[in-house]
C-alpha cells in the first residue's frame, strides 16, 4: 500500500524557513543543494486534498512554534 491509496491519503510538503513550500522532493533537494533559501527544507504531511491556503497557514504555524 502506498501513501496515495491509503484510506486517508496524505502528501508530503517540503518547506523552508521563509514559508515557501513545494510538493516535489527532487526540486526541494535541488533547492537545498544550491542553498536557494539559506536553510534546508523541512517536511510536513497533509491530506491529499488540502488547499494551498490550509497548507500556507499550517506551515506558518509550524514556523512560528
Amino acid at each position: 500500500m502506498t501513501i496515495e491509496n491509503t484510506p486517508n491519503p496524505i502528501k508530503p510538503i517540503y518547506y523552508w524557513l521563509d514559508g515557501y513550500w513545494i510538493t516535489d522532493k527532487e526540486e526541494a533537494d535541488l533547492m537545498d543543494e544550491i542553498n536557494a533559501f539559506g536553510s534546508t527544507h523541512g517536511t510536513a504531511f497533509f491530506p491529499a486534498d488540502a488547499s494551498p491556503e490550509l497548507i500556507d497557514s499550517e506551515i506558518a504555524a509550524l514556523l512560528a512554534a
